[in-house]
């Protein structure tokens, strides 16, 4: 155990070539068959029956793959009764996790866990929508740990910068990143639309996880640039910040124009 616990660089490398690998094989044989059966899946259990059509800083290809490969994970859930609501707090649960994780500035580890709980945060809606078991509860829970998890996580980042003035950095990305649902929330309220913007929670998770796991990898093998360490994720933070900022103005402006 203390090897592995030792080693958790190589055996998360190991996992990813394992998914890479998975995926070169269904490309490779009966590439079309398995593109019908990706996005027949990934319509099965989003909100919007034709799949995922949104114009964001992550390809919906990407995002009906990832559908793709969590099938199992959401028959399994379904087949044990898990509710969607006990998924949320397990998501809850694992962002706070990622929270003191990233604290501590473990930045790798931190990034594995904040991709685990946004993938739990995709299984209690398409579970919900696959069993019919969507509530009015379900959805207020959902919408409002979504936000605690980020307020968390940004918690957890300001907490291992401080008091480097980089903190300051990430309280702004987390305003604009909270800005970007608000103005959602509001004009949903309203009865207005305004679900557009590059920078939406889905493409915050994914650039702040994926952007910390290259970084670790970076820093295992000692690959530093301009002598600091984890530079890379701090650029993706500010890139972050950049862009949910831009979505809070192309949401508020699209709102506005109705």
């Amino acid at each position: 155990m203390d090897y592995i616990l030792e080693n958790l660089h190589i055996v998360y490398l190991f996992i990813i070539l394992l998914f890479i690998a998975f995926w070169i094989k269904s490309r490779v044989t009966n590439s079309f068959n398995i593109d019908k059966e990706i996005f027949h899946n990934a319509k099965s259990a989003t909100k919007n029956p034709e799949g995922y059509k949104d114009k964001t800083m992550i390809s919906n290809f990407y995002k009906d793959w990832w559908c793709y490969m969590i099938e199992p994970s959401e028959n399994l859930l379904i087949k044990n009764n898990i509710s969607p609501n006990t998924i949320t707090i397990v998501s809850l649960f694992i962002s706070l996790i990622t929270a003191c994780i990233y604290s501590q500035g473990y930045i790798f580890t931190g990034s594995v866990f904040l991709l685990a709980g946004s993938t739990f945060d995709m299984l209690d809606g398409r579970v919900a929508r696959k069993t019919n078991s969507e509530s009015t509860l379900g959805s207020f829970m959902d919408s409002c740990f979504d936000r605690f998890s980020e307020i968390f996580i940004m918690v957890g980042l300001f907490i291992y910068y401080f008091p480097d003035i980089f903190c300051y950095v990430i309280m702004v990305a987390s305003l604009f990143s909270l800005t970007v649902s608000y103005v959602k929330a509001a004009a949903d309220n309203l009865g207005l639309s305004s679900n557009v913007g590059l920078m939406q929670r889905a493409d915050r998770v994914v650039y702040l996880g994926v952007g910390g796991i290259i970084s670790g990898f970076c820093e295992y093998f000692n690959i530093i640039f301009f002598n600091s360490s984890h530079l890379l994720f701090m650029g993706v933070i500010v890139i972050i910040g950049i862009f949910s900022f831009t979505t809070t103005i192309q949401r508020l402006l699209y709102a506005m124009k109705q």
